[in-house]
Order: C-alpha cells, then sequence, then structure tokens
C-alpha cells in the first residue's frame, strides 16, 4: 500500500513536466547520443589493441583512423552531455518553479479556517524547504537515474554484443544492487517522513520566537523558549543520524562491494577461458572499462536515492496542501454586482470548532448608506459578523445578503473590491507609502491616493516624512506608529472608493487627538456607502444610525445611541462605565505633577 502511494505521487510529480514534454524529448535524445558514443569508444579502443598492438600490425592509416574516431566520440559525449544537462535543468528548474507558484497560490484560495489550525512556520517550510527538495529531484537525481539507467542497459547490451558468456558473469551481481535499493527504500521512507516534520517544528519555533521576540525578551522567557528548541533540534539530529547509519549500510559500501565481487567473477570468468586457450587482451580492456561504466552510474544512482526519498516525502507534504479544500466556486456568479450596498443577516448561525455557538440567531438589515455600529464585550460575536461578512469563514445556517443576493454568488474580486476593510492591527506592506494606498491598483491614481490621505488626516504625518509619499517602509512598517498605521490603513481603503466601509475597532489604536481630528473625514467618507463598525469607545458611534448589541452571539439590544441610553441594559452599563473612566482619567490628569 505504501509503495503503491510513492508511485502514485511520483507520478503525479511527473505530470507537472508535460508542459515541457518536446524539451525534455530533445534531452533524452541528446542523452541517448551521448550515451552511444561513450559506450562505443571502447570498442574502438578494443580494435586497435587485438588487431594493431597484439599482432604488431602498425598501419598508419588504419590506427589514426582510430585515433580519430576514438576522439571524436569522446568529444561527442562530452558535447552531448553538456547540452543535455543544460537542457533537462533548465526544465527542471521550471517545473520547480510551476510548482512553488502553485503552491503559493493555493494559500491565498484557502479559507480562514485552516490558517487558525496551521502555524506559519509548517506553511513557510512547505513552500520553500519542500519545493526546494522537489527541485533536487528534477534537478539532481532524475537526470541521474535516467543516465544511469541508460548507461547500465547499453553496457548490458554492449557486453553480450562482445562475449554473451563472460556478459553473465559481469551482471551476475545486478539483483544484489537492487535488492540494496528496496531495502534502503523500505528503511529510510518513514525516518524521511520524521525528518520534515521535527524540521517544520524548528521552522515554527524560529518564526514564532522571531514575531515575539520583544514578549519573549520582557517576560524573561529566553531559557524556557530556547529549551523547547533544543528539544527539537536534538530530535532532527537524532533523526539525521538514523539516516546516516542507513546511507552508510545500504549505499554507497553495497554497491562498492558488489563491483569487487563483479570484477572477482569476470576475473574468474576470463582465467577459464584462459585455460581453454588464448585470450583476447583488448576484449578483457573493454570488459574492465564497462563494468567501471556500468558500476559508476549505479553509485551514482545509489547516492541519489536520499534525494528520490526526501523528494517523495516533500511532494506528500506539498500535495497535502494543494488538496485542501477551498472555498467553492459553483455558486459565483459574473453579473452578481454591489451596486448599492444593502447588507442582511437572517438568522445567522457560526461555530468555529462545531460545538459552541459564535453567533446564534443573529438578524439585522443595514440599508444602503447607513451607519450601523457593533457593540459588546469580548468574545461577544462583533468580529464573527465581519468574518461571515467578508467570507473568511462559512456560516453553518441562515443567510447573509448582499443587495438581495446570497453572499456565495459574488465573485471573490466584486466581493474584496466592493467591501473595504480597517482592521484592528493594521498591516503595512514592504514598499512606499504610495504603494501601500494604492496596493498597485491601475485605477487608483496618484491624485486619488493624495485625496484619500487628506480625507483621513493621514497627510500630516506622510508630508513630514523625507521622502514623503515616496518613502519607502521597512517591514511591518516599524518606523511608523501604531496610530499612523492605522491612518495608513485608513487612505488604504478609501483609496479603493469601496461601496461597504467596514471598520473592525479602527480606531483603538489613535489616540483621543487624532480620533477626533478624523471623526469629521469619516463622517464624510460615509457618505453614499453603507458603513459597519465596530467600536471599542462608543463616543465614536454616537451619530449610529443603527447600534447592535451583542452579548454571548447574540442581539440583546439595538437602536440608536440615545434610545439605548434611555432604556436600562448592557449598552448604559457600557457607556457609564467608560464615562467614568474618562472622569478618573481626567482627574489623574489634572493632578499629575507634569500637568500644566
Amino acid at each position: 500500500m505504501e509503495r503503491l502511494e510513492k508511485k502514485k505521487q511520483f507520478k503525479r510529480l511527473l505530470r507537472y513536466a508535460l508542459p515541457y514534454k518536446k524539451r525534455l524529448i530533445l534531452s533524452f535524445t541528446l542523452l541517448m547520443v551521448a550515451t552511444v558514443a561513450g559506450l562505443t569508444a571502447p570498442v574502438i579502443m578494443k580494435t586497435f589493441i587485438d588487431d594493431h598492438v597484439v599482432p604488431g600490425n602498425w598501419e598508419i592509416k588504419a590506427i589514426v583512423l582510430l585515433a580519430v574516431v576514438f576522439l571524436a566520440l569522446y568529444l561527442l559525449d562530452a558535447v552531448m552531455t553538456w547540452l543535455e544537462t543544460i537542457l533537462f535543468q533548465k526544465v527542471a528548474l521550471a517545473i520547480v518553479h510551476d510548482i512553488r507558484q502553485q503552491v503559493f497560490n493555493h494559500l491565498f484560495r484557502l479559507p480562514m479556517s485552516y490558517f487558525d489550525k496551521e502555524p506559519v512556520g509548517k506553511l513557510v517550510s512547505r513552500v520553500t524547504n519542500d519545493t526546494e527538495t522537489i527541485k533536487d529531484l528534477f534537478v539532481s537525481a532524475l537526470p541521474q537515474t535516467l543516465k544511469g539507467a541508460i548507461t547500465v542497459v547499453g553496457v548490458v547490451v554492449a557486453m553480450f554484443l562482445l562475449d554473451a558468456r563472460l556478459a553473465w558473469f559481469c551482471i551476475a551481481i545486478l539483483p544484489f544492487i537492487l535488492g540494496c535499493i528496496f531495502l534502503y527504500q523500505k528503511f529510510s521512507h518513514p525516518v524521511f517522513h520524521a525528518s520534515r516534520a521535527v524540521l517544520s517544528d524548528i521552522n515554527t519555533r524560529v518564526n514564532e520566537s522571531i514575531q515575539g521576540m520583544s514578549v519573549i525578551q520582557t517576560l524573561r522567557q529566553q531559557k524556557r523558549v530556547s529549551d523547547q528548541f533544543e528539544e527539537a533540534n536534538q530530535e532532527y539530529k537524532d533523526v539525521q543520524n538514523r539516516l546516516v547509519r542507513i546511507n552508510g549500510l545500504l549505499l554507497r559500501p553495497m554497491v562498492h562491494l558488489a563491483s569487487t565481487m563483479a570484477l572477482a567473477l569476470m576475473v574468474g570468468g576470463f582465467t577459464g577461458q584462459a585455460l581453454n586457450g588464448p585470450i583476447e587482451i583488448g576484449l578483457l580492456y573493454a570488459f574492465i572499462n564497462y563494468l567501471d561504466r556500468m558500476f559508476e552510474p549505479l553509485t551514482q544512482v545509489t547516492m541519489q536515492m536520499q534525494v528520490w526519498q526526501q523528494s517523495v516525502v516533500s511532494a506528500e507534504r506539498v500535495f497535502t496542501l494543494i488538496d485542501e479544500d477551498i472555498e467553492p466556486e459553483q455558486q459565483r456568479r459574473k453579473d452578481s454586482v454591489i451596486a448599492k450596498g444593502k447588507i442582511e443577516f437572517k438568522d445567522v448561525e457560526l461555530s468555529y470548532d462545531g460545538s459552541s455557538k459564535a453567533l446564534d440567531g443573529i438578524s439585522f438589515t443595514a440599508e444602503p448608506g447607513q451607519f450601523i455600529a457593533l457593540v459588546g464585550h469580548t468574545g461577544s460575536g462583533k468580529s464573527s459578523i465581519v468574518n461571515l461578512l467578508m467570507r473568511f469563514y462559512q456560516y453553518q445556517s441562515g443567510q447573509v445578503l448582499i443587495d438581495d443576493q446570497p453572499l456565495a454568488t459574488f465573485e471573490e474580486e466584486e466581493l474584496r473590491q466592493q467591501l473595504g476593510l480597517v482592521f484592528q492591527e493594521p498591516f503595512v506592506f514592504e514598499g512606499s507609502i504610495a504603494e501601500n494606498i494604492h496596493l498597485g491598483h491601475e485605477h487608483v491614481t496618484d491624485k486619488e491616493v493624495w485625496h484619500a490621505a487628506q480625507l483621513v488626516q493621514a497627510a500630516g504625518f506622510i508630508e513630514k516624512l523625507p521622502e514623503g509619499y515616496a518613502q519607502v517602509l521597512g517591514e511591518r512598517g516599524q518606523s511608523l506608529s501604531s496610530g499612523e498605521k492605522q491612518l495608513l490603513s485608513f487612505a488604504r481603503t478609501l483609496a479603493q472608493d469601496p461601496r461597504i466601509l467596514i471598520m473592525d475597532e479602527a480606531t483603538a489604536n489613535i489616540d483621543s487627538e487624532t480620533e477626533q481630528a478624523i471623526k469629521q473625514g469619516l463622517k464624510t467618507l460615509r457618505e453614499g456607502r453603507t458603513t459597519l463598525a465596530i467600536a471599542h469607545r462608543l463616543t465614536t458611534i454616537e451619530d449610529a444610525d443603527l447600534i447592535l448589541v451583542m452579548e454571548k452571539g447574540r442581539i440583546v439590544q439595538r437602536g440608536t445611541h440615545q434610545q439605548l441610553l434611555a432604556e436600562p441594559g448592557l449598552y448604559l452599563d457600557m457607556y457609564q462605565s467608560q464615562r467614568n473612566l474618562m472622569e478618573e482619567e481626567s482627574l489623574l490628569a489634572e493632578a499629575s505633577p507634569l500637568a500644566v
């Protein structure tokens, strides 16, 4: 069963070579020509020894002809091998390029629930380490194996053409080598599986440690994290040592033993022939030469067995990722467009783990142009509504409609174009300020970039930068403050001119002064757009057309700011709590010796 699975994975890998079959056929033809040329040279040398050296026949024309043919064959072998190697490796690199690109692109089509359960380090390992190992298969292992197989077959044919009886002595040892290869595959495959798994774990730990370096140093967790890494590192070392032992027993030493045994059998065959009469010295030379030519590629092939095994295991891991279910597209319709921006939830239920409900019977309607606010304590289900609307997760029951059309009918491009989302934790790409706003969209002009920045009050800090909008930001925008990143995120979203604006606690990282500065800008932006905002500070949603108060996945209150303040309930409690906190902060600020 395991062998069938490995064969299936290998066949699937070979299918990536189909677009390049013409170049592969040409490469294979060049390989055949090089092999034939290389195997013909010993026959020329045999003729020279037996027909000229031994009998003392020094006919100049014949010797010169043999020498020219001999050199021409080696030159042809060298040139064809050079061309074939370059051509084959170019094809191999193209194949691996296609695999890596497919894996990377597939990541963007996976549901967010997949990334919740898979560590980032493991995914990075599959896109980089595993595809790099597959590259070794196509660049080195496969060409070496093909060339080795053709050479061995050619040598066996040449031996039988020269002397069938002696040929049997030389190839009698081949079953022994094939048995060693079979045993190597059997014992090494599970070890390679363990090796790749542990390496992924190491990548995960490194990735988590780098991302959380400030927390690790602040909480003095260096030793604990280092000990965990040491445990994984030691496990990887132990697995590699197991491979060393398997390789040391079943690879090169076994081939060397087999070649020695074959040479002994051949010499024994020639000795028996010598007892019955004279032997041809040229024939002896040819057989020794062919024997060396047969076992050298066998040695190379066995040395490539480690690459074969690693590549098959890596292919299994890559294909496991590629085979992950993506969001179904059978309901998509090209004529489904978001023109008005009406949002409607009808008795929607969502569960992330299949047992507890994150949303339970959610129903509300946001008319075009309305400002709807979602409030509630942490874990009440506010972000889950946004997740469903952005189609990050799939709900279990109910309906989510946009412009009276099911959410599933909209194509990805239309949905992402018309729904602008500002996250609580903004993400800044490596590149210039302008590139972070227009995101490569050709329809967003420089004027629109500037206008979006002005509208959300981001132009102030941008124009103070040395290069302004051309200022290049490092990884994750480390040179910007949290508030500046958030303003940049606002500008980016608004530059896309979405029909629906979604803000996931978008002002949480902006100070009160900046928040007041962009309030008027946001009010202008909301005109003509349906806005759905998750609010932490209730003062930012006082002008909302409808406020939905959530608790434990349910809507427990709904109404305007004034309506909700007029009735006892969670909203009034939250408002009074925040108001008391603000008053305490104000009193503390006034009492501070630093207060002016």
